[in-house]
């Protein structure tokens, strides 16, 4: 989505604010093309705004997605998991997920994906090195998805985790995890 806007200081800030506060997964790339200025322009008025880095702002909606819905949501239904090899859920998206604009947010999304990877592998995450994630397609209430959970491959103590989120045939979601795997005596 490219939007571009030429907007004063003030005007350009305002509009940054609001657009992290519903996207915090945009880069400072992002953003430099979306408001038409440079990239060292935005990292002043991120700055100036008191906005981290988009890391910390994924961390920070991460943690908080964990901890407010994770994969205790009541509208998750596991069909299948095999521990570490692969899984079937379903998600019913209800009005209570979606932010002002009426589309779930990717950090809900993100948090669901890293919390399923999570009890895929048995809660045995020790820190994720990737977190690679594709929201594709805006996701409404009333939305059911299909996700698709695998562990394609394992190297030592790293395993490569995949979620995907199919609404119908679409697919709408995607996350690659590669995580260190705690030994079972930790």
């Amino acid at each position: 989505m490219t939007i571009h806007i030429k907007a004063n200081r003030e005007q350009r800030r305002t509009e940054m604010r609001e657009t992290l506060r519903q996207n915090p997964m945009l880069t400072d790339s992002d953003l430099a093309e979306m408001f038409s200025v440079s990239k060292a322009t935005i990292r002043l008025d991120r700055q100036a705004l008191g906005i981290p880095q988009m890391r910390e702002r994924m961390e920070h909606a991460v943690q908080n997605e964990m901890s407010s819905s994770g994969v205790h949501h009541e509208n998750i239904e596991i069909l299948q998991m095999t521990s570490d090899r692969n899984g079937l859920a379903l998600l019913e998206i209800t009005d209570d997920m979606l932010d002002e604009s009426g589309y779930v947010p990717a950090e809900r999304l993100y948090g669901i994906a890293i919390g399923l990877a999570r009890k895929l592998v048995g809660g045995r995450l020790e820190a994720t090195q990737v977190g690679n994630i594709k929201y594709k397609k805006p996701v409404t209430a009333g939305t059911k998805l299909i996700i698709k959970m695998k562990v394609a491959r394992m190297r030592q103590e790293k395993k490569y985790i995949y979620i995907v989120m199919d609404d119908k045939e679409t697919e709408v979601f995607r996350a690659k995890f590669i995580a260190n795997i705690a030994s079972k005596g930790r």
